[in-house]
């Protein structure tokens, strides 16, 4: 069996048919869009950033279709911008602590760290509340208990790294440069590396089964079927390819360095042709930079939508790593070229692409499901209130 493929157990009818999704945005209007949310961003020094949120998902849900009905995003920017200040003031305070004392950057990140499950919790359920599809909101359980319980130990071994490599890292740094590394300063790299390769699938797995399965439609669950082996099964082919590139980029960069030495004999003050070499190196691997990212998206994409019940409603995704592949090609070239103009049109690229490749299998009709969920969500909908939910750019 494909690790892409749903692991729910089958109970298909003749009732069932394909619900493909569409995207209907245009590169000329989204632009249009954009170019202003950039301008008045700048202007206002980031505060119009949470206007410029809501803008950019209401033109994005809009236009996103399915069984010729779009969704709809509800949210008010003063709640984003709320989120956005909390989440700037603990970066600010961070750097700040930075400055002066490792010890105290230290703690701030461990701070935030140990936070990190209420905000998961918060963020979810306002991006959950602010989405909708035929009049019925999304919803998502706040269940504080249960996401620190999942993401205990994974915060702890991350917790636990980062505070060794805060007590390594003062000390690596007052060896005299001109002296070879010690294996500390060469372990560090080497643990960061593998703890990442070791912890981040099973980390990534726990987040993702956590926020699909406290996530409903009106008040049906979503349900989730994929296990924590069909991350590292992605990951283990994906990151051995990682390791190749850093290990050509690093052999690379030795060899332009030694034949550097070797045509300089005689020292001299004009170092531009040497610099101008190293600095064309990344380019070379910005192929396979490329198409890690296009392997890593679809095969998470796949594995996440082909694993997603709500009810008796199944959702697709065909996602082709050569066709993103292909997407990330051009859509990079044409952004460089244009000096960033052309990013718009990329999103557009992209997000229509994906919806093609995204179905629901319905069991039944789709109206009839929606209307059981408005008849359910109007008695509670209203209970649950959301001041504190926050919209923090996730």
């Amino acid at each position: 069996m494909d690790q892409n493929t749903i692991q729910a157990p089958e109970t298909l009818s003749s009732e069932s048919s394909i619900k493909p999704f569409s995207f209907t945005g245009k590169g000329s209007e989204y632009f249009s869009i954009w170019i202003v949310n950039v301008c008045l961003t700048i202007l206002t020094l980031g505060i119009y950033s949470a206007w410029a949120k809501v803008r950019t998902q209401q033109y994005f849900y809009g236009n996103t279709w399915l069984d010729n009905i779009s969704f709809q995003y509800l949210a008010n920017p003063n709640q984003i911008l709320k989120g956005r200040i909390i989440a700037f003031s603990a970066f600010a305070a961070y750097y700040a602590a930075a400055m002066f004392s490792p010890i105290a950057a230290l703690i701030i990140l461990l701070a935030i760290m140990m936070l990190a499950p209420a905000l998961l919790v918060l963020t979810m359920a306002f991006i959950c509340r602010n989405s909708a599809y035929r009049n019925v909101s999304f919803n998502f359980q706040k269940d504080f208990k249960q996401a620190y319980k999942l993401m205990a130990i994974p915060l702890l071994i991350f917790g636990a790294f980062f505070a060794s490599l805060a007590l390594l890292m003062p000390e690596a740094s007052t060896i005299n440069p001109e002296t070879p590394p010690d294996i500390k300063q060469q372990l560090i790299p080497l643990l960061s590396l593998l703890i990442f390769m070791l912890v981040f699938p099973w980390f990534e797995y726990v987040v993702t089964r956590f926020r699909v399965k406290n996530a409903q439609y009106g008040d049906t669950a979503f349900d989730f079927f994929a296990r924590a082996g069909n991350y590292y099964k992605i990951y283990l082919f994906a990151f051995p390819i990682l390791m190749l590139i850093v290990i050509g980029i690093i052999i690379v960069y030795g060899l332009i360095a030694g034949l550097s030495g070797a045509l300089n004999h005689i020292p001299t003050e004009d170092t531009s042709g040497s610099v101008s070499a190293f600095s064309f190196v990344p380019l070379l691997f910005l192929p396979v930079y490329l198409w890690f990212f296009a392997y890593i998206q679809t095969k998470r994409t796949n594995l996440l939508f082909n694993n997603i019940t709500v009810g008796d409603h199944k959702l697709r995704s065909e996602l082709k790593t050569g066709d993103m592949l292909k997407l990330y090609i051009t859509n990079t070239m044409a952004i460089l070229l244009s000096l960033g103009l052309l990013m718009p049109w990329a999103k557009i690229r992209t997000a229509q692409y994906r919806a093609s490749k995204t179905s629901l299998e319905a069991s039944g009709n789709i109206d009839d499901f929606a209307a059981v969920q408005r008849s359910k969500q109007s008695a509670i909908g209203e209970e649950v209130g959301e001041i504190f939910d926050l919209g923090l750019g996730v």
